[in-house]
């Protein structure tokens, strides 16, 4: 047997796993499509990501989910055609959905719910994981708790105690005492400056200082010469303020100490042992998670929040880089279940591609048999083959120009199938022919066993895997002298 007929037997064999593969592609897609694979193993893969795999952990990472899949940026993703026809076929999905559920005793992981989103982004996700954990609305409560305390415990109080050991000493009891209460009332419209969200923290932390610098020069001109009750006064007030700016001439220290970082705040949620008592947001959030937080989960978070708290100092974007490190998070972990999906995809298209190759009796080693002996057969093939564009084939072909050819080639198909008879099939003829071929097999299991396992694998492994092989066998036969055995059956 010649290099050309070998050739042309290939081009055969590949014609059928080709034309197979449409099929099994199709009704694959189909499949996943009525039982919602993609969905199912998307919401599967986000409650493996939040459990850390750890079976112990999968009754709260489930509630999580359901709490994330709940939110309307990722509610929202899951789009449904509408229309009566639309919805009545969503009806026929989700019916035949609960009868699958029914039979393989599995459970219907959207919860409530008939279906979810097969493509979640990573931004949605983390920005969902982060508003869910409500870390801005944490961060703002402890800002004001903070700024509370520093306005009421860390100034108006020393202050208080400095003028009243001032008077006492001046025998003036209500020295300053205008000037005290004026400066009570501007830290007061400070806080509810920040806390109606009217400035902004760097703002806030100018104007507190800027308002102890003015009451230290009112104090100035107010206190008697005598005593040196005035520079006492100016080393009290200035040591205050040294304290509060936190050894800085700029208000970047107090917003330092004023604004959690990262860190401190997946701390708060985390550990609740370290919680300021008056922090009810925090307990809010609490309430919302309980019971929801898997304990790899938080260790992650831990890890996340410690990675971004080395990253910057700067506070006010270390929320938004969490976040960035939450979609890194989630994009590795999507990565590992798209390669589990792909290879369970792989298992499904294999059993699709034996039950295809069991229906319609298409034994590779009996087409690759008859291919080799009867010539009529191999040139009708070549020629279904020679009636599509060999430019386009031979060529570099792009996604849209793939699609085209695909269809070309399945037009093709169906033409060759009604016109030829290709050694596939259940016909009496070809029963016997492969019968006669059994004869000579002496293993127990019957051979076209193994030959539709053999096209089943081959079928699994994708139309276009087909015709790239297609496009380059094609290339390297007509790169050549033309066969001889390309003759059609009507010229013998």
């Amino acid at each position: 047997m010649g290099l050309p007929v070998v050739l042309d037997v290939a081009l055969g064999l590949i014609f059928v796993y080709m034309a197979l593969g449409l099929i099994a592609s199709e009704v694959q897609e189909i499949i996943s499509t009525l039982l919602q694979w993609r969905a199912e193993h998307l919401k599967y893969s986000i409650e493996q990501l939040l459990s850390g795999g750890q079976s112990e952990e999968w009754r709260s990472a489930r509630k999580l989910a359901d709490q994330l899949y709940s939110s309307p940026m990722v509610r929202d993703l899951n789009y449904e055609a509408q229309g009566i026809i639309a919805k009545f076929a969503r009806q026929i999905i989700h019916w035949l959905g609960r009868g699958y559920r029914l039979v393989t005793r599995t459970r219907n992981v959207f919860g409530g719910k008939t279906s979810g989103p097969s493509y979640i982004p990573s931004e949605a996700f983390a920005t969902t994981l982060v508003e869910t954990l409500q870390l801005e609305g944490l961060q703002q409560s402890v800002v004001e708790v903070r700024l509370k305390s520093l306005l009421q415990e860390r100034i108006m109080l020393p202050l208080g105690d400095t003028l009243h050991t001032l008077r006492a000493a001046i025998g003036d009891g209500a020295l300053l005492d205008v000037e005290l209460r004026n400066l009570e009332s501007s830290l007061e419209k400070i806080f509810l400056d920040y806390r109606t969200g009217r400035t902004g923290l760097v703002q806030i932390a100018d104007r507190v200082l800027a308002e102890l610098d003015h009451f230290a020069d009112q104090g100035a001109q107010v206190l008697p010469e005598s005593y040196g009750a005035t520079l006492a006064f100016n080393r009290r007030v200035g040591y205050l303020r040294s304290q509060i700016a936190g050894g800085m001439d700029m208000s970047e220290g107090l917003v330092l100490q004023l604004q959690p970082t990262i860190k401190e705040l997946v701390a708060m949620i985390l550990n609740a042992d370290r919680a300021d008592a008056r922090l009810s947001e925090l307990n809010h959030v609490r309430q919302q998670l309980e019971g929801k937080l898997p304990r790899r989960l938080q260790e992650s978070l831990g890890i996340l929040a410690e990675r971004v708290s080395r990253r910057t100092n700067a506070v006010e974007d270390q929320v938004r880089l969490f976040q960035s490190e939450v979609e890194q998070w989630y994009d590795r972990g999507m990565d590992r279940a798209a390669g589990v999906y792909r290879r369970n995809s792989k298992i499904v298209g294999i059993l699709i591609g034996v039950a295809i190759a069991a229906a319609v009796n298409a034994d590779t080693f009996y087409i690759a048999n008859r291919l080799t002996v009867d010539e009529a057969v191999r040139a009708s093939v070549i020629q279904t083959i020679d009636q599509v564009s060999l430019e386009s084939l031979v060529s570099d072909t792009g996604g849209d120009d793939l699609s085209e050819d695909l269809q070309s080639l399945s037009d093709a198909v169906q033409t060759t199938l009604s016109d030829y008879a290709l050694p596939i099939g259940r016909s009496p003829k070809l029963l016997a022919t492969q019968a006669v071929l059994e004869q000579s097999w002496r293993f127990p299991i019957p051979r076209y066993i193994f030959g539709w396992l053999v096209t089943g694998v081959a079928v699994s492994m994708g139309s276009s895997f087909w015709f790239d092989a297609l496009r380059r066998i094609t290339s390297v036969r007509t790169s050549g002298i033309k066969p001889l055995s390309t003759t059609t059956p009507s010229d013998q």
